[in-house]
């Protein structure tokens, strides 16, 4: 692990005993570059030159320059003023933070590998990253570079003086982009490039973004100032600006970034993946990044999509608690402030697709049966129903299978079902969508009395919750052709005038919410002959008595 500068330094005087070093403000009459170093017994021009200067000869022009009367002694204590460009450099190894997904490194002439998270980088050193590639780099003052998707970045140079915290680091990239925080060193002397095909952005302490292209760069400055220069021009832009720059013209003057967008309405637990949300739209946005990380300081970006449309996206996520970030980005392509939250993903193991009963299908059974896929012989299952408008379970329920019935009875009504699948080594995943069924009381059964003359009248059992019945009767059990087809609000009916033959009957159930119940079993019946009547009788006779 790396140690900071500082802490570094301080372990290395305490084993030579030779001296404590003070970092601070410089006096009234010292330079804004010039380090501030506190004498230690023993200290002289001399032997400063040699340890820390890069030319021994510079102990003679460090004389002068503190008016040190005796080259060979100096009063403990003393303050002197030591030029930064007279520090000796030396490498500084950069820490390969972080690497996931596609993401390779090629350090001096050996040939491109794997990036394995937390090894050290000596320049000069290359990273490239994928299409599901991230990786973040930290320097030795403690600055960090996230690389981004799709990216192609050069180390070339990260040296620190001698003394003092001054880092001095050369980036170049070449395609992609970069996500910067940059320690502040305004007062140690240290510079922050990055290079690109377009134009060169130069910092001294910030939090900003760069983007190469082609010979196209975009900054922008969340935090500080960051000067872009190229033979063109040079601009600087301040914090919430961005600017463009294109090789051979000079980068254009710096314009607001895009305001944060509002993102108060998305919810804190997501259990779908991919996922896909609506934004609240963003005035000015032509479209949206975002990005997901597993800290606060967006140490690696798990996932990093963009959208045309005021929509959050984001592909295959672990479940687990990260930090979201969404940001507009506008016409020029330049992207704005971060909207930041946390965001729980918990997508896994996935629920079931459901078979039945399937979405608004109704049954008659008082404990309806359920059936459901299964993805793993050895995964188990919970059942919920609830009644609609309800997300109080009736029941809840354990299933080791790919199916089972409800526990308890049903009354007739609208309920919904869900399932969620349960893993010994993971737990219960998310429940799955809900879907809605009916039950309902079979079809009402008749009561068919003798018909007399052709007549009857039908009763049965009146339903719950039923506005009115519906009755057909037919001489064909299909009932393609029926003879009565009629609706009545009474549990009975009344056939007349009914030719003598076989009949078929049939009711159904309309509920007050107009759902049609199914048809009640056929019945069938038979109208008989009518009987001859006493005159006909005697009419009939009458030519046999004529014979006798």
């Amino acid at each position: 692990m790396t140690n900071h500068p500082s802490r570094l330094r301080i372990q290395a005087l305490g084993r030579t005993g030779l001296l404590s070093l003070l970092l601070a403000a410089a006096c009234t009459s010292a330079s804004a570059a010039d380090f501030i170093y506190t004498v230690q017994p023993g200290d002289h021009p001399w032997n400063l030159a040699q340890r820390y200067l890069k030319s021994p000869s510079l102990a003679l022009r460090l004389r002068r320059l503190n008016n040190i009367p005796d080259e060979y002694r100096v009063m403990p204590g003393t303050r002197l003023r030591i030029p930064q460009e007279w520090l000796k450099l030396e490498s500084a190894q950069v820490r390969l933070l972080a690497a996931v997904g596609d993401t390779t490194l090629a350090q001096g002439s050996a040939p491109p590998r794997s990036a394995v998270a937390g090894e050290m980088l000596q320049a000069p050193a290359a990273l490239h990253t994928g299409a599901d590639g991230s990786a973040t780099l930290q320097f030795a003052d403690g600055s960090r570079v996230l690389v981004r998707r799709d990216s192609e970045l050069e180390l070339r140079s990260s040296q620190q003086r001698t003394l003092g915290q001054a880092s001095l680091v050369e980036l170049a990239l070449l395609q992609g982009s970069l996500e910067n925080q940059v320690t502040h060193m305004s007062e140690s002397g240290g510079r922050f490039e990055i290079r690109t095909p377009a134009a060169v952005a130069a910092v001294r302490g910030t939090q900003f973004r760069v983007y190469a292209q082609g010979n196209t760069m975009r900054t922008e400055v969340i935090e500080g100032a960051v000067q872009v220069a190229n033979p063109g021009g040079q601009v600087t832009a301040q914090a919430a600006q961005g600017s463009l720059a294109q090789a051979g013209q000079s980068p254009s003057p710096p314009v607001a970034l895009l305001p944060a967008p509002d993102v108060s309405a998305l919810p804190e637990r997501i259990e779908r993946l991919p996922i896909d949300l609506p934004l609240t739209s963003l005035p000015g946005a032509s479209g949206y990044r975002t990005q997901i990380a597993p800290d606060a300081q967006f140490t690696l970006a798990i996932s990093d999509e963009t959208s045309p449309t005021a929509r959050m996206r984001a592909r295959d996520v672990a479940d687990g608690s990260y930090v979201l970030r969404v940001r507009g980005i506008d016409a020029q392509g330049l992207e704005g402030l971060n909207a930041e939250r946390t965001l729980v993903v918990h997508a896994r193991p996935e629920p079931p697709l459901l078979i039945e009963p399937a979405p608004e299908s109704m049954t008659t059974a008082t404990r309806p049966s359920f059936r459901w896929t299964q993805a793993d012989p050895g995964w188990s299952y919970r059942l919920q129903i609830m009644a609609a408008g309800n997300p109080t379970p009736i029941s809840d329920q354990a299933a080791s299978g790919a199916g089972t019935q409800s526990a308890q009875d049903l009354e007739p009504g609208i309920y919904q079902w869900r399932v969620a699948t349960v893993r010994s080594d993971i737990g219960q995943g998310p429940w799955g969508d809900a879907q809605p069924f009916r039950r309902v009381l079979p079809g009402p059964g008749v009561e068919i009395p003798q018909p007399k003359d052709g007549s009857l009248t039908l009763r049965w059992t009146a339903q719950p919750q039923t506005a009115h019945y519906r009755l057909q009767v037919a001489r064909d059990n299909t009932f393609a052709t029926p003879l009565v087809d009629a609706q009545t609000d009474s549990a009975q009916y009344a056939l007349e005038k009914l030719q003598p033959g076989v009949h078929h009957v049939r009711i159904q159930a309309v509920a007050v919410d107009g759902y049609t119940g199914p048809w009640g079993s056929t019945q069938t019946f038979t109208v008989p002959e009518p009987e001859p009547s006493r005159w006909r009788v005697l009419l009939l006779l009458i030519p046999l008595l004529a014979v006798l």
